[in-house]
């Protein structure tokens, strides 16, 4: 459970170190590439805290954030999978769902996850 909860945060710093990410909201990158691991870990910590809903898809944990879309992902590849829970249930495992209505709209709430989507 745990590895599952820590999952979103690894990511980010995997393409923090990696592949070059750097969220604007943090400032200016460091030059220092171990400088620059420690300062998106120290923000990441303000991050709210995301649950394991299945495989890699999420829900905030924080107050207050109902009708929270459920989110897909993988590192800081982050994108809609249901416009909350229950949507997401047909999404995922009903085969008999259709098509999604063109006026689907999702609206992320967690602060910084909902700038990655």
């Amino acid at each position: 459970m745990r590895r599952q909860l820590d999952r979103p945060v690894h990511g980010v710093l995997l393409d923090v170190e990696h592949n070059g990410f750097w969220y604007e909201g943090w400032g200016e990158r460091p030059a220092d590439g171990t400088a620059a691991l420690a300062t998106a870990r120290h923000h990441l910590a303000e991050a709210p805290v995301l649950v394991p809903v299945y495989a890699h898809r999420y829900l905030p944990a924080s107050r207050g954030s109902s009708g929270h879309p459920v989110l897909s992902m993988w590192q800081t590849d982050i994108i809609y999978y249901g416009l909350d829970l229950a949507d997401y249930m047909h999404q995922e495992f009903d085969e008999a769902r259709g098509e999604v209505d063109e006026s689907w709209n999702p609206r992320a709430t967690a602060l910084f996850w909902r700038d990655l989507v």
